[in-house]
């Protein structure tokens, strides 16, 4: 009985191990307030308000302030953005986001926390 105990004990030990490391990922994020929305990006992580986003999504900023938002297998949508002080709006919308940048495992991502939408959306950067 006293051997189950010990092996229960260092099971439960790996277990609190593991979890432990399973958020490294997260304190891994350099963040930043500094970078450019320009370029080619991936949705990769929703959170929130989502009837108008789908994963996978790319989204490619150009320097003319139009963004081309694809969903995997619908047709691409065109959109005018305005960026400034690390805030990207949407004009036609209105729905607006501080966007912040980061890079996790090496892998350089774009988050927009919504200001006039409850919403989180990361992206990784494809091409700059």
């Amino acid at each position: 009985m006293k051997k189950i105990f010990s092996v229960l004990n260092v099971i439960i030990i790996f277990v609190l191990v593991y979890f432990a490391t399973l958020g490294n990922d997260c304190q891994n994020l350099v963040n930043s307030q500094n970078g450019t929305i320009t370029g080619d990006w991936q949705l990769v992580k929703m959170e929130g308000n989502l009837q108008d986003v789908c994963l996978g999504e790319t989204a490619q900023f150009q320097s003319n302030n139009q963004a081309i938002l694809t969903c995997p297998g619908k047709t691409a949508l065109t959109r005018n953005y305005t960026y400034s002080s690390n805030i990207l709006t949407y004009t036609e919308t209105n729905v607006s986001y501080d966007v912040s940048f980061g890079t996790i495992n090496g892998v350089y991502k774009m988050i927009l926390s919504g200001r006039s939408i409850e919403r989180v959306l990361t992206y990784d950067q494809l091409t700059k």
